[in-house]
Formats: structure tokens, sequence, C-alpha cells
């Protein structure tokens, strides 16, 4: 329990929450819009294209909601890669293992594997029978970015969590079947997140020319269906039995049926509202908390 705050392309929200009863109760919530083009999440390059011009309004966030010192934070999801790695023996020392795991991963990184700051847990084997773990990795120089905003602002980062993994863990209670799907919409890019027994397993960040929208709606459904069957065949991952969806704007109604005719699975909107609680002073009282999924998720997560 504790504060979370997302840092997104178009705004920055700050709350804070606390598991209850199965749910969330969140007793703050602010947000600050932000002018496009501040943030350009990449996992490679430069992200924050003028952080003097973030830096104020991140400050007056946290002093409006009377934040300071620690906070646990989502960032875009491009800002990370999330790979799932074949693992015949994992040391039992955590540093251990992520400096293992980040040999092992080098070949999938876009910048030297020394450069890279990692977390992991272990999920079930692939279908060559290893073991595996799914490695949630950004650069080191890319994340100082965004550490070093925050300090600006009198706040530190407790946990950096991916916004799609932050998410589901704000909807956990919502993915009741072994094997779900997310299809998270941030801007131009969407990703398609498995989960598999409650834990995040593998994502595919799809191309701006993927986003659904108009005429590109048919590419979109061929993109999912396509990284389903990949997922299926070379990560060894079941069937998926659910699929949300979130932040895909006016053309929701429309994926969501698409999805559902394309793959042959339920498919739903994503909706936080039953498992929410607000206090009467809470920002968003009253009104759908759904689109502030990432910061209560993140929230909520144990660090």
């Amino acid at each position: 329990m504790g504060w979370g705050l997302e840092i997104a392309p178009d705004a920055l929200r700050l709350c804070w929450a606390e598991p209850s009863r199965g749910g969330i109760r969140v007793r703050r919530a602010l947000e600050a819009p932000l002018p496009a083009g501040l943030i350009q999440p990449s996992p490679r390059d430069r992200n924050l294209l003028d952080p003097a011009a973030l830096a104020a309004p991140l400050a007056a966030l946290a002093k409006g909601a009377g934040c300071r010192g620690s906070v646990r934070v989502a960032l875009p999801d491009p800002v990370f890669i999330l790979r799932s790695i074949p693992t015949d023996e994992l040391p039992a020392d955590r540093t251990e293992a992520r400096q293992f795991l980040r040999w092992q991963a080098r070949d999938h990184l876009p910048f030297p594997a020394e450069e890279a700051r990692l977390d992991y847990l272990c999920v079930p084997p692939g279908p060559d029978g290893r073991a595996r773990t799914a490695c949630l990795v950004a650069r080191e120089r890319v994340l100082a970015e965004y550490e070093q905003l925050l300090s600006g602002a009198s706040l530190r980062a407790a946990v950096v969590d991916a916004r799609s993994v932050a998410l589901t863990q704000a909807a956990s209670a919502l993915f009741t079947t072994r094997t779900s799907g997310l299809v998270c919409g941030c801007g131009v890019r969407t990703t398609l997140l498995i989960v598999e027994d409650g834990r995040p397993r593998v994502w595919r960040i799809l191309a701006a020319e993927g986003h659904p929208g108009g005429a590109s709606d048919l590419r979109f459904l061929r993109e999912v269906s396509d990284s389903l069957l990949f997922f299926r065949e070379a990560e060894g991952i079941g069937p998926v039995e659910q699929l949300f969806a979130h932040g895909l704007g006016s053309r929701t109604p429309a994926i969501v049926s698409a999805l559902t005719d394309w793959l042959e699975v339920p498919v739903a909107p994503l909706d936080l509202r039953p498992l929410i609680t607000a206090h009467r002073s809470c920002a968003f009282s009253g009104e759908d908390p759904t689109p502030w999924g990432a910061p209560l998720g993140v929230a909520i997560r144990p660090c």
C-alpha cells in the first residue's frame, strides 16, 4: 500500500491506495495533463525531451497530494522489454540471479547487457521442457532520467514497473482463468500481455501501424491473432480463455466485438469499478476509475 505514480505521455497520475476486501481502497487521486511530445518512450534512447517542462507539474502534483519520499512508479510499456528466458538452473541469490539473467538475455537487448536493470519471476516450462524465467528489463540510463525527474520533486522510486503489468495488478481479481490476455492501448502503441496463473508471462508491443483505428483495424486483429499463435508455439502458452481491452478510446466497443468474433474467446472492456472503493474526498469518487488502473496497481504492489 502507498503512493502510486503513473508517468504517461499524456498525463501524470498520482494516487494513494491500499488493498481492501479483495479490491482497492483509494483515498487520494490527482492528475496533471501534459503537452504532447514531452515524453517519447523508448527502451534505448532519450525519453524525456524537456525535463524542465515536466518538473513543475510533477512537483505541483506531489505538493497538492501531500506526497513526499517513497513512491511506486508505472512507466510506459515501450520503456521495457519483457522476455521469457530458458534457464536450466537459476542462482538462489537474487543479485546473482539478475546478473546471470542479464547475460542470458544479452542477444535480446537493444543495448549492452551490463547497462540493463532487470527483475524476474519464474514461469512454467516451455515446449522444450526447460525451466523459464519472465524478465522485465530496462536500460539504466533511461530509468535514471525518470528517477532524476522524481528527485526534483522530493520523490524517490521504491518500485518501477511497466504500465500494463501494473494494470494487471489492479485488475488481478478479474483474471479468473489460467491464461488471460490484456490488450492495453497507450497513445499510438498497444501492448498484448499474457497473464498465466495470475502472473505476467510475455507480451508483444505492437508497432504504431498496428494500433486499432479505422482502416488499420483488420491489421490490428491479425497482429493480435498471430501473436497469440506465436506465444502458443514458441512459449508453450495455453489457449487464452479470456481477453480484456483497455485504453483503446472510442473504438473500444468495435474492437471488443471484432476480437470476440476473430478469436472466438470472450473479450470485454476492462472495468475496475466493481473493485474500487473511493473515499468521498477522492477526485474520481463517483467516476470511472479504470483509467487510473496503472497507478492503482503499482500503489498496491508489494515492494
